[in-house]
C-alpha cells in the first residue's frame, strides 16, 4: 500500500483527544449527579417512609448505608470535576507550547523576509544598474549565439544544449518547490510578506498585529488580496457575473450512487478533464432510509490565463477564492442547487483544487449553510484550511505531500473529530499499478508523470485514492460509513450545469 499519514479524524492529536476524554468524563460525572439527586429525593418519598415505621432497626442501618453512599459518591464526582480540570489544564498547556514553538519559527520567517526585503529596497540604486547591465548581456548574448548559430555548434562539439538546459533549470526550480510544498508554503505564509513589508518601509511590528485585514501583507490571504488588487489595476483577475444553465454532461450519468471515495473522486474529475470549461453536476439520490440526499461535484481549474474572458472554471477563480471574494464558480453552484429544487436534505460538496476551494468556501459561508444543508465534504489538491468551515460538516481532505498546491495557504489543516486529512506520499512507481495507469506503456507512464508539478494531476490523485480503498484505507471507510447514505440506495436523477462568464 502506498505511504499515508492522516491527522484529524481517528488520528486526533493528542490535545484534541485529552480534551475529548474530559468530555466524556464530564458526561458521567453529570449522569452520577443526577442519579444522586433523583435518589435523594427518593428517599423522602412517603411509601419508603412508612415502610421504615414496623422495622425502626433496619431502617437506621439502611440510612447509615444511604449516608455512605452519598458521601462516597461525593467524593467521587469532587475526584471527577478535579480529573476533568486537570485533563483540560494539560491540555491547553500542550496547545500554548505548540503554538509557542510555532509562533517562535513564523516569526523568525517574518523578520528574514523583512530584512530580506528592506535590504534589497536599499541596494535598489547598486541593482538596478546591474541587472539591467546583466539582462541586457545575456539577450545580446542569447540573439548572437541564435543568429550566427554558434548554440547548435556548441551543441555539437560540446554536448550542451542551451535551450535544454535553461528548460531543465526552470523544471528543477519548479521541483524543488514542489517536492518542499511544506517549506515552500512557510515562505508564502510568512517569508513574502514580510518582504514586501520590509521592502516598502513599514515597521515590523506590524507583522505581529493578529488582525483580519487587507491594509499591509502579513499572510497568504492578505497577500492573495494584495496581488488581485495589483492585477485589478491591468485588466485582469477582475471579478464578473456569470450566466448558468443545464447542459448535456461531459461524461454519461451514472446509473448508480458511487460506492466509495474511489468512484466519488472518478466522477468529480469527469467535471473539467479534456474541456474549456468545467461543469457543476448534481446527483439525487434515494437513501434506505427513506430520505433524499444530493452530492454536488465542483470542477477544478481548466484556463490558465490571468485575464477574465467567458471560461468560469479559470484563474481568476483560483485567485479570488483564495482571497475569500465571491466568484462566479460559487454563484453557479448556488444556481444549479436552486435550480435543482434542493431545499432541507443533506448535500455533500466534493472538489478538486479550484474545486476543493469552492467547496470550502461554501462550506465556511453562513449565508449558504443557511440555504443549503451541508453535511459532508471531501477535497482532492486543495489549500482550504484559511476557511472556517462550519463544524457541523464532515470533511474529508486528501492531499499528496509532494502537492504544492493544497499548501498555497501555508497552514495545515484542522485536526478534528469532523475534519480529517490523509496526507499520501506521492511516488509515480507505486502508483503504477493502480487501475487508470495499468494499460499505460512505460513511455506514456513516463511522459505523464515526468513534471514536476504532476504531484497535483488529476489522474495521480486517481491513482493514489484507488489504491487506498483497494487497501481498505481505515479513514476512507470512516467517512464512507459516517456518511452512508450518500453511498447506497438509488441514484434518482442528475443534472449537469454549465457556466459563462457576462461581461460588463
Amino acid at each position: 500500500m502506498i505511504a499515508t499519514r492522516t491527522h484529524g479524524g481517528t488520528a486526533l492529536r493528542v490535545d484534541d483527544r485529552a480534551d475529548l476524554c474530559a468530555v466524556h468524563l464530564r458526561r458521567i460525572a453529570d449522569r452520577v449527579d443526577d442519579l444522586l439527586a433523583e435518589s435523594t429525593v427518593a428517599d423522602f418519598d412517603l411509601a419508603t417512609l412508612l415502610t421504615q415505621v414496623p422495622a425502626p432497626v433496619t431502617a437506621l442501618h439502611l440510612d447509615a448505608r444511604r449516608v455512605l453512599v452519598h458521601q462516597q459518591s461525593a467524593a467521587v464526582i469532587i475526584e471527577a470535576e478535579a480529573t476533568i480540570l486537570a485533563i483540560h489544564t494539560a491540555a491547553e498547556a500542550y496547545r500554548q507550547a505548540e503554538q509557542g514553538i510555532s509562533e517562535t519559527f513564523g516569526g523568525l520567517l517574518d523578520f528574514f523576509g523583512y530584512v530580506t526585503g528592506r535590504a534589497f529596497a536599499l541596494s535598489l540604486p547598486v541593482l538596478i544598474p546591474v541587472g539591467v547591465a546583466v539582462a541586457a548581456t545575456a539577450s545580446a548574448t542569447v540573439t548572437l549565439l541564435d543568429v550566427t548559430g554558434l548554440d547548435t555548434v556548441i551543441a555539437q562539439h560540446f554536448g550542451i544544449d542551451l535551450s535544454q538546459t535553461a528548460a531543465a533549470v526552470k523544471e528543477d526550480l519548479i521541483r524543488l518547490a514542489f517536492e518542499n510544498s511544506d517549506a515552500t508554503g512557510a515562505v508564502i505564509e510568512h517569508v513574502l510578506p514580510g518582504f514586501v513589508l520590509g521592502f516598502m518601509g513599514l515597521p515590523p511590528t506590524l507583522l505581529d498585529i493578529d488582525a483580519d485585514h487587507l491594509l499591509w501583507p502579513h499572510d497568504s490571504g492578505s497577500m492573495t488580496a494584495w496581488v488581485l488588487a495589483g492585477a485589478s489595476m491591468f485588466g485582469l483577475l477582475l471579478p464578473s457575473d456569470v450566466e448558468v444553465w443545464r447542459a448535456a454532461g461531459i461524461t454519461p450519468a451514472a446509473t448508480q450512487p458511487p460506492r466509495d471515495i474511489d468512484e466519488l473522486y472518478v466522477r468529480e474529475a469527469g467535471r473539467h478533464r479534456g474541456v474549456d470549461s468545467g461543469q457543476v453536476r448534481i446527483e439525487e439520490i434515494a437513501s434506505p432510509d427513506g430520505s433524499t440526499r444530493y452530492i454536488v461535484y465542483i470542477p477544478a481549474t481548466t484556463d490558465w490565463s490571468p485575464e477574465p474572458g467567458p471560461n468560469t472554471t479559470d484563474l481568476t477563480t483560483n485567485v479570488q477564492g483564495m482571497a475569500g471574494n465571491d466568484t462566479v464558480m460559487r454563484e453557479m453552484v448556488r444556481q444549479a442547487i436552486a435550480d435543482a429544487g434542493i431545499g432541507s436534505e443533506e448535500v455533500m460538496l466534493v472538489g478538486y483544487s479550484q474545486g476543493g476551494i469552492t467547496a470550502g468556501s461554501l462550506a465556511a459561508d453562513p449565508e449558504f449553510l443557511a440555504d443549503v444543508n451541508v453535511t459532508a465534504l471531501v477535497s482532492v489538491g486543495a489549500p482550504i484550511s484559511d476557511f472556517a468551515i462550519d463544524e457541523s460538516v464532515e470533511v474529508l481532505s486528501i492531499e499528496h505531500e509532494q502537492d504544492l498546491v493544497p499548501d498555497l495557504d501555508g497552514n495545515e489543516n484542522p485536526a478534528t473529530d469532523k475534519w480529517s486529512t490523509i496526507t499520501v506520499d506521492y511516488d509515480p512507481q507505486a502508483l503504477r499499478s493502480a487501475p487508470n495507469l495499468v494499460d499505460m506503456t512505460d513511455a506514456e507512464f513516463d511522459a505523464k508523470f515526468a513534471s514536476a508539478g504532476a504531484a497535483h494531476s488529476s489522474a495521480a490523485y486517481t491513482a493514489s485514492i484507488a489504491l487506498m480503498a483497494r487497501a481498505g484505507h481505515p479513514d476512507l471507510r470512516r467517512f464512507t460509513d459516517r456518511n452512508s447514505g450518500f453511498f447506497s440506495g438509488d441514484l434518482k436523477d442528475t443534472k449537469d450545469y454549465q457556466g459563462k462568464r457576462k461581461r460588463h
